[in-house]
Order: C-alpha cells, then structure tokens, then sequence
C-alpha cells in the first residue's frame, strides 16, 4: 500500500510520468469509480521519482528516491484537514492531482528543458482538461525557456481557488499568477503560510 501512484510512459528511453496522484491514506489501488480528486498542484517537471515496474502502463506506485515534493504535498494537505476539522475517512479515497509544467522526468532541470525542446511531440496529463477545486501552484521564478508551459495553464479556467506564494512579495496570493510572478516552490515554504487557505476551500465544498 502506498499514497503515490502516477501513470509512466516510455518513449525512446525518455520516461514521462503522467497521471500522478498523492492519495491522502495508503491505498491498495486506484479506482477511478470511488476516488475523490479534491484539488491539484502544478510544479515544474517530476524529478528523481521513477515506476515500480517500467513495463506496467496502468496507474502503478511511484518509487520516489530523493523527490520530497509529493510527501510534501501529503503533508500540507494532511494539514489543512486538521485545520477545517475534516476527518479524513478510510471509506473515501481522496487524492490531490499533480500537474506538471511538463512531464519528463529528470532530476536536473536544465537538462530536462534542453531534452524536452528537442522532442517534437510529448505526452501532456489528460487530467489537465478537469476542473479542480482549488490549485496549488509551485513553478518557481520566471524562466523564459518555461514561459509557454506556464500559459499553458494561464490560459485555462481550471480552478476558482489559486493558492500560492509571491516570494518578491513574502505574502500569500490568491489570484492566477503570470508567467514572469515569482511563484515559490513548496519546498522550502512554511507550510503555516498555505494551510487556512486549503483549509478554508475544503470547507467551502465539504471535502
């Protein structure tokens, strides 16, 4: 049992990790009939974390190495639920999804851009066309080289809660942020500082 599952494709040696999902209790398996999305967070690319089994094409557990941005997320979100008063229930399998500006993956990101702007196709996560409850951004500062990947999701209604940290700013925003905002990554971010605004969301939809 794991609270870490994502979907991974391989082509041409290249590994994309789609469909990633930190689930609030250890789970058994994924069901797309009885799980409950409650909100999404958006990060860079996956780093370090790779499939249990590179042959599985299905939602497989991810084996996380050194990326500590998932256990993070589990973390807040665990958080934000003892703040609203929410028990998390055994009988509901709740998850936040994670998007990603793309979804190759690569410990560093440098070379990840580079590797990325030579494909001419890549895999984008299908669950970029849902609409969540609330997002979670962590893209870091502005980077031309990720500009488009941002407006990506500029672009898009996903949400009508955004949650994220202004680092020129040191204050909480929760407005869309723009491509050139200094979003802070959650690493490194207190969580105190984004926690009643979950939290405030999950009792607004009673989550």
């Amino acid at each position: 049992m794991t609270c870490y599952w994502a979907r991974f494709e391989n082509q041409n040696g290249n590994i994309f990790r789609l469909d990633t999902r930190i689930y609030l209790l250890p789970i058994m398996k994924p069901s797309n009939a009885d799980d409950i999305c409650i909100g999404a967070v958006i990060g860079k690319n996956p780093g370090s974390a790779q499939p249990a089994d590179f042959n599985e094409t299905t939602l497989q557990p991810v084996q996380l190495g050194n990326d500590k941005l998932l256990p993070n997320v589990k973390s807040i979100l665990i958080q934000a639920h003892e703040k609203a008063e929410i028990e998390i229930n055994n009988n509901h399998n709740k998850y936040i999804q994670v998007l990603n500006l793309f979804y190759l993956c690569d410990r560093n990101l440098r070379e990840a851009i580079r590797s990325i702007n030579n494909l001419p196709d890549h895999p984008i996560c299908c669950s970029e066309n849902n609409k969540f409850n609330f997002i979670l951004y962590s893209w870091g500062g502005s980077n031309i080289e990720l500009k488009k990947s941002k407006n990506r999701f500029t672009n898009k209604q996903l949400t009508d809660n955004h949650i994220w940290f202004n680092y020129k700013l040191q204050k909480i925003k929760v407005s869309m942020p723009r491509e050139d905002d200094f979003v802070k990554h959650i690493q490194g971010l207190r969580h105190e500082f984004i926690i009643p605004y979950i939290a405030k969301v999950l009792k607004k939809y009673n989550l």
